[in-house]
């Protein structure tokens, strides 16, 4: 790494590190935000295996859940609502494997059933995470239903 590029990489984590405190992250939106994008929702995956099909359908539907789960528990936390926390850290997680696999299943990846089920167990705890809000908050309980029906998808192919 030269001088330049340390240079920024400093800068770039002290901007970041400057704006943790803010309330703005709480509105702040994921980079790829909405994940699932109507023209990529019609059409059919580069490879035409069902199996695919089924898992990208499912991971891109528990991704988007997750992703709106995230944004809802960063505006309840800033709320002061500090029950969300681990939901927030579980959904955030949840929504980065899911839209892997999702994206893998797209591509026609003979990755993305690997992948899926190495995934079951950060799925799992998101499912667990959301249990005890989804009563509460429809955020929750759209991400817990999405997540399960991603474990059932991956159990399936």
């Amino acid at each position: 790494m030269n001088r330049r590029q340390f240079t920024r990489t400093v800068a770039s984590l002290t901007a970041i590190g400057a704006g943790l405190g803010n309330d703005c992250l709480a509105d702040a939106e994921p980079v790829d935000a909405p994940f699932v994008d109507p023209a990529l929702a019609q059409q059919t995956p580069a490879s035409t295996d069902q199996r695919h099909l089924a898992l990208a359908i499912a991971f891109e539907h528990c991704a988007a859940a997750a992703q709106t789960c995230v944004r809802h528990c960063r505006q309840s936390l800033a709320g002061g609502d500090a029950r969300l926390a681990d939901c927030l850290r579980a959904a955030q997680d949840c929504e980065a494997i899911a839209t892997a696999v999702a994206r893998l299943a797209r591509n026609g990846s003979t990755w993305a059933a690997v992948v899926a089920k190495q995934s079951i167990a950060m799925l799992d705890a998101c499912v667990e995470a959301c249990r005890p809000l989804r009563d509460q908050h429809p955020a929750c309980k759209a991400c817990f239903e999405a997540c399960g029906k991603a474990i059932a998808a991956t159990r399936a192919a």
